[in-house]
């Protein structure tokens, strides 16, 4: 039996799908988390039209990768999605948010942060 499951999931019972606030969408229980507003610092600013995106939080990052996987992405993005979708930790959100920052350098879509 995997202790990372739900309890309810455990006990053979079908997991329950919790409605994501963001998308209007049921999401895998098993993504829930409460790090959505982990701090991305310095932010993420990414290539967008018509104007550059700023990604301040994580749940920002997540959102921007999940746009980006429904246009069809490569396997590394897939990757990423994932690893967004499972932090569970700080130290997870910091790895995660590196990663993201790599992939966005290596598809020429990142930005420097311009500080006033």
């Amino acid at each position: 039996m995997n202790a990372a499951l739900p309890l309810s999931c455990r006990l053979g019972e079908r997991p329950r799908q919790i409605e994501s606030v963001a998308a209007d969408r049921p999401i895998n229980p098993r993504y829930y988390h409460q790090m959505n507003d982990f701090p991305v610092i310095p932010p993420v600013i990414v290539k967008d039209t018509p104007r550059p995106r700023r990604l301040t939080t994580l749940e920002e990052v997540r959102d921007y990768v999940d746009e980006a996987m429904r246009l069809g992405r490569p396997a590394p993005w897939r990757e990423v999605w994932h690893r967004l979708k499972t932090v569970a930790g700080e130290e997870e959100a910091i790895e995660a948010i590196g990663d993201f920052r790599e992939l966005l350098a290596e598809e020429d879509l990142l930005l420097p942060d311009r500080k006033p």
